[in-house]
């Protein structure tokens, strides 16, 4: 049951929007990119953007992070103009995917990527990390992605994958030695959204989670994106993590919020549907 405390921290966290877009745009020479958008997303919420390939979906999460301009509309994040301080923003929206912005080396280890994370986000005058920071993040990571499957596992057999759901050893090896090319694509998209948590900001993007191929790999993405959500809630109830996610289908997301409806609550869950424009 829950507490009166958390209503309250609940229905504030409902008045708070973190991410607020009113007749946001991108037109070109090519006629309209998306135009018009309103959207709200409350502060620990998950939001989708939904629709088909073309209709804009990678360039709405890159101008909510501040990392491409639009021509029309008002924005912000938090209390941040998205238009007026794009540097701002980005240090308030981390990307978690978006191919070509956040593609893994495949010949690097996996600590070699959290080291280079780790020393971004340092003073530029400490370009090292210790073997013992390098561990204790890897540890973490490792954590987190081991409690998503420990709560996978405990669902019925079938839920996400008759396969594989009891041995999804999201990071391999304790020392981050296995190299990115032994990663599965579902691995590699998951280490993405283990970098990107590094930053500790209060928003991610994650675009196009269907370019995995296989359903239950989808399922079990979104199954950890909220699993990982809810853990940082608990963690830092004072700074809890907005999602925004694009995909073509959100049946996937359905099935992971149905399966998980016990274990994960964010603030709230919104569609956001996009169509393509013609292009001249």
């Amino acid at each position: 049951m829950q507490s009166n405390s958390e209503a309250l921290v609940d229905e504030t966290e409902q008045a708070i929007s973190q991410v607020s877009l009113r007749g946001w745009g991108i037109s070109g020479k090519n006629g309209d990119v998306f135009s018009g958008v309103e959207l709200d997303v409350p502060r620990g919420a998950v939001a989708i953007i939904q629709g088909p390939a073309g209709s804009g979906k990678t360039s709405l999460l890159l101008s909510i992070a501040g990392r491409m301009r639009v021509t029309s509309g008002e924005g912000h994040v938090g209390d941040l103009d998205i238009r007026k301080k794009p540097r701002h923003v980005r240090e308030q929206v981390t990307v978690g995917h978006i191919a070509g912005l956040t593609d893994l080396e495949n010949d690097f280890t996996l600590a070699q990527h959290i080291a280079e994370r780790l020393i971004m986000l340092q003073p530029w005058y400490k370009p090292w990390v210790s073997k013992s920071s390098l561990r204790e993040v890897t540890d973490v990571i490792r954590e987190t992605f081991d409690s998503a499957t420990e709560v996978i596992d405990r669902l019925p057999v079938g839920t996400f994958s008759a396969a594989d759901a009891k041995d999804a050893d999201f990071l391999i090896d304790n020392e981050g030695k296995a190299f990115v090319s032994e990663l599965s694509e579902l691995q590699k998209f998951l280490l993405e959204l283990g970098l990107a948590s590094l930053a500790q900001a209060p928003v991610v993007v994650l675009d196009n989670i269907d370019y995995l191929r296989e359903r239950q790999d989808r399922a079990r993405a979104w199954a950890a994106i909220l699993i990982y959500q809810d853990l940082r809630r608990k963690r830092a109830p004072e700074r809890p993590l907005t999602v925004i996610a694009s995909c073509e289908d959100s049946t996937d997301v359905d099935l992971a919020l149905d399966a998980l409806h016990t274990e994960v609550s964010p603030t709230s869950v919104s569609t956001l549907q996009l169509t393509q424009h013609p292009r001249h």
